[in-house]
């Protein structure tokens, strides 16, 4: 019985620790002045978005644990079968530590916006290689995807760094319509000297593979989108969340925790309506098809 509660209660105690460490560190930035992205008052609104920030980090780790099982299931899972030519196809990346289920809440407001087809690679983001893991990728996408297929590009954390990567390809950069990115360390974040394994410890500011990122031309045309939260507890400083790049617009979220991103009403809604605009045809293009 004892060896039981020990198992219930690690899990817990593991989501306090992560918690607790990571806003640490984000207050120790915004006292010293560091976030510079959304420099905060530590009196009124600045504090109830910590505490919302804090609340939020708690429950989305506990959703994604509850959830990770389901991972497996939702790999490369696009509703209807194989997409057909020249559809908009909507390519879901998930974070580091994470698998397709983070896309468990997000997939299905995506099917109501009207995409059919949104698509759920699984990579391991807990290996050592990122080149290695793009190109995992991009065998799945190859396999499930045609190649006449409009791409959308929605990258969560890591993911989003996976997404540019994918999107700087020649065969999917002409016909990439949008790269949105949650909660993506574009600049890097500190807290990833801390991580589990090489490839999130290539993650801190100025890493070669950060460098790599900014050096990809992004695909020419497409809309793109970082999507970030005044109190995300993994990218700190907050900066890192900034792709600082021409092109790039930055939306912000209401205050919510990194993980808790992917399962928070509002930001599910606006990345739903953002790539909603991006695959509207063009007006001409509705006039033909009326016509035809």
């Amino acid at each position: 019985m004892t060896a039981l509660y020990f198992l219930l209660l690690l899990p817990i105690v593991a989501v306090l620790v992560v918690t607790g460490l990571s806003y640490a560190a984000f207050v120790l930035a915004l006292a010293t002045g560091r976030q510079t992205l959304f420099p905060r008052p530590w009196a009124g609104r600045g504090l109830s978005e910590l505490a919302q920030g804090l609340g939020s980090a708690v429950a989305g780790l506990c959703v994604m644990m509850a959830a990770y099982p389901l991972g497996g299931r939702l790999s490369v899972r696009s509703r209807g079968g194989r997409c057909a030519a020249g559809e908009t196809v909507v390519v879901c990346l998930h974070g580091l530590y994470h698998n397709p289920s983070a896309f468990l809440a997000i997939r299905p407001a995506l099917v109501r916006a009207g995409f059919s087809r949104v698509v759920l690679p699984g990579y391991r983001s807990h290996g050592t290689d990122f080149e290695a893991e793009v190109r995992r990728v991009a065998a799945i996408l190859d396999q499930t995807v045609p190649a006449d297929a409009r791409l959308c590009f929605l990258g969560h954390s890591l993911g989003g760094l996976v997404a540019r990567r994918l999107a700087a390809e020649p065969g999917y950069a002409r016909r990439t319509l949008a790269v949105i990115t949650l909660g993506t360390p574009h600049q890097g974040s500190a807290l990833a000297c801390l991580a589990v394994g090489r490839l999130g410890r290539s993650l801190v500011p100025g890493s070669p593979l950060l460098a790599r990122i900014a050096a990809l031309a992004d695909p020419p045309g497409a809309t793109l989108v970082a999507v970030v939260s005044p109190v995300d507890n993994l990218v700190v400083p907050d900066c890192g969340l900034d792709p600082a790049r021409p092109g790039w617009q930055v939306v912000v979220t209401p205050p919510v925790a990194h993980v808790a991103m992917l399962y928070h009403r509002g930001v599910i809604a606006l990345v739903a309506s953002l790539l909603a605009r991006v695959a509207q045809p063009p007006i001409g293009d509705k006039e033909r098809d009326g016509a035809a």
